[in-house]
């Protein structure tokens, strides 16, 4: 066992207050640990924080900052609070400073001293209930470990005694998370329902990145072959102009492209492949398709599925060429019979992360 002695230096937290019932369910293996990764959060509470003392005042018998974060992490899990251990580096900074003389000088200070954060709880948004009661709980909660004098731990003593040694603790963002990644993926109560209960939700992809070929905002099908709409395209246009049908008829023809595009083997010949490998998402503004899932922007078959899609130099009729769209028909019972629907796919696709709910 290492000597030093942790000092709680600063305290940080976002919890998930669990049900008895679901205590269980939290892995404590008292010789596992439980780092920090992207997955967590990501709004979270860091319990605390802790740093080793200097030589002069280590104590033989006391914790080492890493044995003491992780006494509170499992702490904690037996309690049924998903905890995490996440090791900050020290970081050295420059910074120009001028003597007397005013002559220039530049010096190295240390930005950030090492230290071992706890962190715990997952969740979607810092001003939620469930949040809001963990981080009230932490503020009182005194941790077993603490009060064995063997420990060697030293804590600011709170302005408050009814409050327990993280009464400075706080709700925070996973540090391992961008906060314009946490703000881009953040989502309200109607997108979660639209993308709940579906088949091929995009954000049940374990990939990082899609290729976006087609978005649906309610005008996007063209109404040729057995359309009720085909011969009365102004009642077509007046349809679609009502807002919740367009947005509804919007989230329909992107479900049925997907379906099209994963199951219709003889549509997507005129596309060069049997089937491809579709997503669709939803939100209150349009629908979109997407094509693959990767875990790299430099994928190679990138590429090559954007150019299956992207618009293309056609000939027309007057014998010159012009930029077309591609698309995909369904064809009718017959060869002789036009096509039931038409999809108009983006004319140039676009590569994007893939949305997560949380």
């Amino acid at each position: 066992m290492r000597t030093q002695k942790p000092i709680i230096s600063s305290l940080l937290a976002v919890l998930w207050l669990f049900s008895a019932s679901s205590v269980q369910a939290i892995e404590n293996d008292p010789k596992n640990h439980y780092p920090l990764n992207e997955k967590f959060g990501p709004w979270m509470v860091m319990v605390a924080t802790f740093s080793d003392v200097r030589d002069s005042h280590q104590k033989k018998d006391g914790l080492s900052a890493e044995e003491a974060a992780d006494k509170l992490v499992h702490e904690l899990r037996a309690k049924g609070f998903p905890a995490y251990s996440y090791v900050q580096d020290s970081r050295k900074e420059k910074i120009d400073t001028y003597d007397r003389l005013g002559n220039k000088d530049q010096r190295v200070y240390t930005a950030q001293h090492d230290m071992v954060c706890v962190l715990a709880g997952n969740y979607a948004k810092i001003d939620g209930t469930d949040a809001q009661k963990t981080l009230a709980y932490m503020k009182r909660f005194r941790p077993k470990f603490m009060s064995d004098p063997k420990s060697g731990a030293i804590a600011r003593n709170p302005a408050d005694p009814r409050k327990g040694p993280f009464s400075g603790a706080f709700l925070t963002i996973n540090p391992l998370l961008k906060p314009s990644d946490v703000v881009r993926h953040k989502v309200d109560a109607e997108t979660l329902h639209f993308n709940s209960g579906i088949d091929y939700p995009l954000v049940g992809l374990k990939k990082k990145y899609t290729l976006k070929i087609a978005t649906f905002n309610g005008k996007s099908v063209v109404p040729v072959g057995s359309s009720r709409y085909a011969g009365h395209e102004e009642n077509f246009d007046k349809t679609l102009a009502q807002g919740a049908h367009s947005l509804a008829r919007a989230g329909e023809d992107a479900t049925q492209l997907t379906y099209a595009l994963r199951q219709n083997s003889a549509a997507n010949k005129s596309l060069g492949r049997d089937r491809f490998e579709a997503y669709v998402f939803h939100d209150k503004f349009q629908s979109y398709v997407t094509v693959g899932g990767f875990d790299s922007d430099k994928d190679p078959e990138i590429k090559r599925l954007a150019e299956v899609f992207m618009a293309k130099y056609k000939p027309n009729q007057d014998g010159d060429y012009a930029l077309l769209g591609e698309s995909l028909s369904l064809p009718g019972a017959t060869p002789h019979d036009l096509p039931v629907h038409t999809w108009a796919f983006d004319p140039v696709p676009k590569l994007i992360e893939v949305p997560r709910l949380r």
